[in-house]
């Protein structure tokens, strides 16, 4: 994947072995991000859950990486998760702060957007804080009809991947 800025990376589904790197991720993104991450948790998670999260039983998760210099390994920059849960997918975001608002949010959002698509899945859903500007408005980036219920803080879009009729579009994403 080349980003807007030309910056290069390499995008592929996530394996168990990706742990450490994803450990790693966590610990070099900011308290903020995985804070907005997880919805109110900021610590880095258990490997337990991160090993749920790399392998998922229904869906996919996708890594974004960058060659390591010397030899060493690559680092994994970003984490894009696509869980299913019945006929809908859930979809959550991590990347790293230095890699934010470079669009690589986007593209991965994009890449899970077809992915659900070919899958047949019905909707994809996100759970996003309410002041979480920045997903806000990379997921107004997909150009696609959204519905938005608050519930407090917490703002649950729904974004339909069947074409739906024009009267039933309720909503917008949040500004």
């Amino acid at each position: 994947m080349v980003l807007p800025d030309g910056a290069e990376l390499g995008v592929r589904p996530a394996v168990a072995d990706d742990l450490a790197g994803v450990v790693e991720l966590h610990e070099r993104s900011s308290t903020r991000t995985r804070h907005r991450r997880y919805l109110g948790g900021a610590t880095v998670p258990a490997p337990a859950r991160l090993r749920r999260l790399l392998e998922p039983a229904r869906g996919l998760t996708l890594l974004a990486t960058v060659a390591g210099s010397g030899g060493a390994a690559d680092s994994v920059v970003a984490m894009a998760n696509l869980l299913a849960e019945g006929d809908e997918a859930e979809v959550a975001l991590l990347v790293r702060d230095d890699w934010q608002r470079r669009g690589l949010g986007s593209a991965l959002l994009r890449r899970l957007v077809r992915q659900a698509d070919t899958a047949g899945y019905a909707a994809l859903v996100l759970h996003v804080q309410a002041d979480n500007a920045p997903m806000l408005r990379t997921l107004r980036r997909l150009g696609r009809p959204t519905t938005a219920e608050h519930d407090g803080s917490l703002v649950t879009l729904t974004v339909p991947l069947t074409t739906p009729q024009p009267a039933k579009v309720q909503g917008r994403v949040p500004r």
